[in-house]
């Protein structure tokens, strides 16, 4: 699959920078890299187990070698792993999962997913990566602090993350930005830390350097409800779709209020797939400062009460775009939260576990993460969903062992017949349900 989807990934595995003495070196960098994508891909939840389940295997050894397209003379220990994250430039891992996204986007590979046959849809928003608890240390330099009712110093590491969200499911990195304390900074110092919404600014700035051109449209929470979102977007040409609530621009909460009064003829009801009523209101054209601003709202009614929600967006709303808007855009956004951060956290892939005790090995670490999780729902989507996945498997944690014992044991097919198979051209299509 890897091979179909992404044919340059060896190469651009081979491209690393690798600060390591030449004559100590045992395995390539793409070698090691590949080790930390099985590692996450089996679900191991810790480095330590990579030699238990993986080391001195002959078996795991020859799928390596065929993986990275070297031969390698053994399976690297997690401490090798360790050793040469620690020593890589968190940004060259960060390009490989860029290389990786927009080799989806210019094979095509994502356009039944746009919004409105045009944008990609972007969520962006911040997770708990590491929870450090009272351990200061080296390696809580940097970290965001908070203090406890007992006056106990706390040590966390979020990470800010931009994912293209899918309606099949899929939530692909494509980009993180670490939300850390500089050197040398004081808490006590009355400087603010570090935070998202700043994270989020440098984040989205590194996104358009990497893809220039795509029409993007930014799925955010009420928090970045703000001027400073809206004049990004604009100076970027993309679009957004932003939740709206009372508190996050009260003005214009209020304008909509008072407006969805007086345009009756800016409703729709319409009754969705699943058999429910959807009521939809707009009001276009609301002055914020020197912009307008369009509001949406869609309500229901299930088995669960009575729903809301309401968006702010810089995409005049009519007839015939308020369901797309409401289901395709806004609705979407949660997927960055249970199709990202949720099924990273506990899935098998174990983000919160410290994988390293040294700053750049831990935040390499994070990057491998986010490439396995891509080949993981890449392949949940080949598999035809994770619907199908589960029902084939029992669960996705089930489908990273199968893979783990296919690794450790002999092949069933034929290796040439595969090796035959794998060489046909075929059409790998993601826009499966």
């Amino acid at each position: 699959m890897t091979r179909r989807l992404l044919p340059c990934m060896n190469g651009w595995l081979a491209a690393l920078p690798d600060a390591r003495d030449p004559d100590l070196r045992a395995y390539s960098g793409g070698v090691l890299i590949w080790m930390g994508i099985l590692m996450y891909a089996t679900r191991l939840g810790a480095r330590r187990q990579i030699t238990p389940w993986l080391g001195a295997n002959e078996r795991v050894r020859r799928r390596l070698s065929v993986l990275s397209e070297e031969e390698v003379g053994g399976v690297p220990h997690g401490d090798t792993l360790d050793d040469f994250l620690a020593t890589l430039d968190p940004a060259q891992t960060q390009k490989i999962v860029r290389q990786m996204a927009r080799a989806l986007l210019e094979s095509r590979r994502l356009e039944e997913f746009r919004l409105l046959d045009r944008y990609y849809l972007l969520a962006g928003d911040m997770s708990g990566h590491l929870y450090l608890g009272e351990r200061a240390s080296a390696f809580t330099q940097g970290c965001l602090t908070q203090k406890t009712l007992e006056g106990h110093t706390l040590y966390y590491r979020p990470a800010c993350e931009a994912k293209l969200i899918t309606r099949n499911g899929m939530a692909l990195s494509f980009g993180s930005e670490f939300v850390e304390n500089p050197a040398g900074f004081d808490p006590e110092g009355g400087i603010p830390q570090d935070s998202e919404l700043p994270a989020a600014q440098r984040l989205f700035a590194g996104v358009k350097e990497a893809f220039p051109g795509f029409p993007f449209c930014l799925l955010l929470d009420s928090r970045y409800c703000n001027e400073t979102t809206f004049a990004l977007c604009q100076e970027y040409d993309w679009r957004f779709i932003i939740t709206l609530k009372e508190g996050s621009i009260p003005s214009v909460w209020k304008e909509f209020q008072t407006l969805r009064a007086q345009t009756p003829q800016n409703r729709l009801v319409m009754t969705g797939p699943d058999q429910i009523e959807y009521r939809f209101a707009w009001v276009n054209d609301i002055a914020y400062g020197a912009r307008t601003l369009n509001v949406l709202e869609c309500c229901w009614t299930d088995t669960d009460g009575d729903h809301r929600f309401v968006w702010v967006t810089d995409i005049p709303i009519h007839a015939d775009n308020c369901d797309a808007l409401a289901h395709e855009g806004g609705r979407q956004r949660w997927k960055i939260e249970n199709n990202g951060f949720r099924a990273q956290k506990h899935e098998g892939f174990e983000m919160e576990h410290a994988y390293a005790m040294r700053l750049l090995a831990a935040k390499n670490f994070y990057l491998i993460l986010q490439i396995a999780h891509m080949l993981c729902q890449l392949f949940e989507c080949y598999w035809h969903g994770k619907k199908a996945v589960k029902k084939a498997f029992g669960s996705l944690h089930n489908l990273g062992r199968f893979l783990l014992e296919s690794l450790r044991r002999d092949a069933l097919l034929d290796p040439h017949a595969m090796r035959a198979f794998l060489d046909q051209p075929v059409q790998i299509r993601l826009n499966s349900p």
